[in-house]
């Protein structure tokens, strides 16, 4: 399988995504603390925190993987400008 050419905004939307976990965090809590349902169970609240904490280290894989094809492909060193205002 050949290794896909990333991007600068490829990089971006990884960050980003990374950063998604804290709307997921906001969203347990509101869960736990204000949903009409009621609490969550022990095992309920054990699962939702297992998945979330699976799901970031997801994300920061995916992270790490397309920052690592970037630095192997010298995307750094070798960007062209994509905005006139950025000094890249």
């Amino acid at each position: 399988m050949t290794e896909k050419k990333y991007e600068i905004f490829d990089l971006e939307a990884e960050i980003m995504s990374v950063w998604n976990t804290k709307d997921d965090l906001e969203s347990i809590t509101y869960r736990l603390m204000d949903d009409p349902d009621g609490p969550l169970t022990e095992d309920e609240i054990a699962n939702v925190l297992i998945g979330l904490t699976e799901l970031h280290d997801i994300r920061c894989k995916k992270l790490f993987n397309v920052f690592e094809s970037m630095i192997k492909e010298i995307r750094f060193t070798k960007m062209e400008k994509v905005s006139p205002d950025l000094d890249i």
